[in-house]
């Protein structure tokens, strides 16, 4: 834009000139500049020659200037255009070489990049070619460099709290992420961040008002943050207060929460961690009852007392009502064993081994095979698994 104004104003005093040049040349005054014992004297038209001349030779000068002054301070943009564009050349060069796995080569061609006019994204692209060949040695300085161009700002923070994270320095990622602005808070990225740091950190409050506050952001992902959470907060008042307060704090929640299949999963997983497998079948029978949802099939494989009645007659009348569904038989037959009823765990097995393959229930046939002493037997169903 400053161009075009520069462009339309030299047409403008060209035109002038030559509509208006005549009246000037044939003018007969002068100019006098008396500077103590020294005179100039000159003729309107000598002047104004002499000022654009002056004017003419001051720009050359600033260019020169400017030139010299880049040179000393390390710039390679030495000779304006023609720099610019081996710059330009070595930026897509240094891509093109990430994205075949070249990273010495991009390292070389990004190097030829600074200081450079690319608002900083060369900067960042040395971050992470630095990741790659030098394990980051120089990640933070390029970084904090790119931090300096408004357009890559909060991307280059966002890039050294991922790198603060990968090095287990949580405090330091937090820091970082404090400092983004409000609108970059919004982006899933940064949000996925902040969850790892406060996670790493223990804060499960800031990790609850986080998903909370991004459920939406979070997409997929909300259901998973949404268990380690409660997951971290129950284990930790399960070891440090125990069972009980484990199970007040479960009674204490709203019921919302109570209803989050999340927070089921996570407090049915601590009971039977904390070795209250017999305590945790009625409250997994309840729920699933609620909800026949696939992620509880984990947690009745998982229970371990004699004789689990009620989470058995639950599976069982699944299976009446979808008896081809090999997951189900699974389920049974490896609640039959932790129970020690082997003969219904073979039985169960065998069913859903013949109903779909799976590696897990092929390891359970092999134990039960070997409690009945057919070592032969059990060796083939090994190797028939190390060759599927």
């Amino acid at each position: 834009m400053r161009k075009l104004l520069l462009y339309i104003f030299l047409l403008l005093l060209f035109f002038g000139g030559l509509l208006f040049g005549h009246a000037a040349i044939g003018e007969k005054g002068r100019i006098f500049i008396a500077m103590g014992d020294w005179r100039i004297q000159m003729t309107v038209v000598s002047a104004v020659i002499s000022l654009l001349i002056g004017f003419v030779v001051l720009v050359i000068l600033w260019w020169a200037i400017k030139r010299i002054i880049r040179m000393i301070s390390g710039s390679r943009n030495w000779f304006g255009v023609l720099s610019r564009r081996k710059q330009s050349k070595a930026f897509f060069n240094a891509i093109s070489a990430c994205t075949i796995g070249d990273y010495e080569s991009a390292q070389k061609y990004v190097n030829k990049t600074f200081p450079g006019d690319f608002d900083g994204a060369n900067y960042m692209l040395a971050a992470d070619i630095d990741r790659r060949v030098n394990n980051g040695r120089n990640v933070e300085n390029l970084l904090s460099i790119a931090e300096t161009f408004p357009e890559s700002e909060a991307s280059a923070k966002i890039q050294q709290a991922a790198w603060f994270i990968q090095q287990h320095q949580f405090k330091q990622a937090e820091i970082v992420l404090e400092s983004i602005d409000a609108k970059a808070q919004q982006q899933a990225v940064v949000v996925r961040l902040w969850l790892s740091v406060l996670a790493a950190l223990g804060k499960w409050t800031l990790v609850k008002e986080k998903l909370s506050d991004h459920k939406k952001a979070l997409g997929d992902d909300y259901v998973q943050w949404a268990q380690q959470a409660v997951q971290g907060e129950f284990a930790e008042i399960a070891s440090k207060q125990g069972a009980n307060a484990l199970k007040e704090k479960w009674e204490s929640l709203p019921r919302a929460a109570k209803k989050d299949i999340a927070n089921q999963i996570v407090y049915v997983q601590l009971l039977i961690d904390q070795g209250l497998s017999k305590d945790a079948e009625p409250i997994l029978v309840e729920l699933a009852k609620k909800s026949r949802h696939p992620a509880f099939h984990g947690l009745f494989k998982q229970l371990k007392h004699p004789a689990p009645i009620h989470a058995m007659r639950l599976i069982e009348s699944w299976i009446k009502a979808d008896p081809d569904n090999a997951a189900l038989y699974s389920v049974l037959a490896h609640m039959a064993y932790n129970s020690g009823d082997y003969v219904l765990a073979e039985k169960a097995v065998r069913k859903a081994l013949e109903l779909a393959s799976n590696p897990e229930d092929g390891r359970l046939l092999a134990r039960l095979l070997e409690k009945q002493n057919a070592f032969e037997k059990a060796n083939n169903v090994y190797k028939g698994l190390l060759t599927s």
